[in-house]
């Protein structure tokens, strides 16, 4: 069961397209999460300031 799975996953692990978009994924999520920690800290940051 696990190898027939390994068999469909590691061609979609070897394409650097999706690697790329993972890495850009990842790169958004800890951007959003430097932001929402941060704003705490910058004084007259507006309410609309993207959440």
């Amino acid at each position: 069961m696990f190898l027939k799975l390994w068999e469909v996953i590691l061609p979609l692990v070897k394409d650097m397209r999706l690697r790329f978009a993972l890495a850009m994924l990842g790169n958004l999520i800890i951007l959003w999460i430097l932001i929402s920690v941060f704003k705490k800290f910058i004084p007259n940051l507006p309410e609309t300031f993207p959440t």
